[in-house]
């Protein structure tokens, strides 16, 4: 199977999002920021996409594709204002991968990068070592799940340390 161009494949993204593109970057006094990120970019809203109240399993709040170094970038994110519960973090960021595999065809390079964007100054002890050690599967690989915190100038650019 020949491999699909990524930009190709973020267009037909953006065209299955349409409305559901996200227009805030904000969860309960949460921010992410999307500055020095590429601008080729397109931010499902997940909540709108998929509503809670007829959603099934827990889900992530936003999820960023964008093109980067000839590869698509998938981005499930989670944000949390108040205290960080690793266990449902890992199930919510493990939905997002879902998503994100059933969106994109396999025939894309793609790099999925799932990200918690807190507010705590400091997760909890326990809880930040059950972060480190836990991590969702996409595609077959087991993937870590990057922190940030909310409300900077560039933190999610930083997370994932992409151009």
């Amino acid at each position: 199977m020949a491999l699909v161009n990524p930009r190709d494949a973020l267009n037909q993204i953006r065209r299955w999002i349409g409305g559901r593109v996200a227009t805030s970057y904000t969860r309960n006094g949460c921010r992410v920021s999307l500055a020095d990120l590429p601008r080729e970019r397109v931010v499902l809203d997940v909540d709108l996409a998929f509503p809670t109240d007829i959603a099934v399993k827990a889900q992530c709040d936003l999820i960023l594709f964008c093109i980067a170094q000839d590869c698509l970038v998938a981005v499930p994110m989670e944000l949390k204002q108040g205290e960080v519960d690793a266990s449902d973090v890992v199930k919510q960021l493990q939905e997002g991968t879902r998503v994100v595999s059933q969106l994109v065809p396999r025939n894309v390079k793609t790099n999925c990068i799932p990200v918690l964007v807190h507010g705590s100054k400091r997760v909890q002890r326990r809880q930040n070592e059950k972060l480190k050690r836990s991590s969702v599967n996409f595609r077959g690989a087991k993937l870590p799940i990057q922190t940030t915190r909310c409300g900077f100038e560039g933190n999610l650019a930083r997370a994932l340390n992409i151009k």
